[in-house]
C-alpha cells in the first residue's frame, strides 16, 4: 500500500510539474533564464528514492520531454537521465535532513544538465555558442533551481512523511 501511494503522489507530481512548465514558466523567463521544474523534479525523486528509481524516472520524464518540446534527437532523455542516476548514486550519502547538502546536490544536477545539454547540441548541430554563455546559463539556473527546489522537496517531505506516519498507523492497528 505504502509503495502504491507513493507512485500516486509521484504521477500526480510529474503532472502538476508538467502543467506548471508547459502554461506557467514556459513563457516567461527571469534574467534570460526559465526555472526547469523538469529537473527539480528530477532531482527530488532521485534523492528520495534512490539511483534505480531515479534513473528510471528520469529516463522516463527525458522521453516525456523530448516528445512534448519536439525535440527528437533525446538530448533531454540523455541528459535527464544521466543527471538522476547520478543524484539518486548520491542518494547514498545525502542526508534528509540537511538543507545545505541540498543546495549542493542541485548545483551539481545543474552543472551535469547544462553541461550534457550543451555538448549534445553541439555535436548535433555542429554549431556551439560561447562558453561564457554556458558559464551564465548554469549560475542563473542553479540560483533559480535552488530556490524551487527547497518548496518542492518540502512539499514531497510532507507527503513521504504522512505517507509513512499513516502506513506505521494502519500497521499498528492491524497487529491489534
Amino acid at each position: 500500500m505504502k509503495k502504491t501511494l507513493k507512485t500516486i503522489y509521484i504521477f500526480l507530481i510529474i503532472v502538476v510539474i508538467y502543467m506548471l512548465q508547459l502554461f506557467v514558466i514556459n513563457n516567461h523567463t527571469l534574467f534570460g533564464t526559465k526555472p526547469n521544474l523538469i529537473l527539480i523534479s528530477v532531482i527530488v525523486v532521485s534523492l528520495w528514492f534512490g539511483l534505480y528509481t531515479g534513473g528510471i524516472f528520469s529516463f522516463l520524464i527525458g522521453i516525456l520531454t523530448d516528445i512534448l518540446f519536439g525535440n527528437t534527437y533525446g538530448i533531454f532523455t540523455i541528459a535527464y537521465t544521466i543527471t538522476g542516476m547520478t543524484i539518486g548514486f548520491l542518494n547514498y550519502n545525502y542526508r534528509k535532513e540537511n538543507k545545505l547538502s541540498l543546495v549542493y546536490v542541485t548545483l551539481i544536477a545543474v552543472i551535469i544538465f547544462e553541461a550534457i545539454q550543451y555538448i549534445a547540441y553541439t555535436v548535433v548541430t555542429g554549431s556551439y555558442s560561447s562558453i561564457f554563455y554556458l558559464i551564465k546559463q548554469m549560475f542563473m539556473s542553479s540560483v533559480l533551481n535552488i530556490i524551487i527546489v527547497y518548496v518542492i522537496y518540502e512539499l514531497i517531505y510532507k507527503i513521504a512523511k504522512s505517507v509513512d506516519d499513516e502506513s506505521n498507523m494502519y500497521e499498528i492497528k492491524r497487529r491489534y
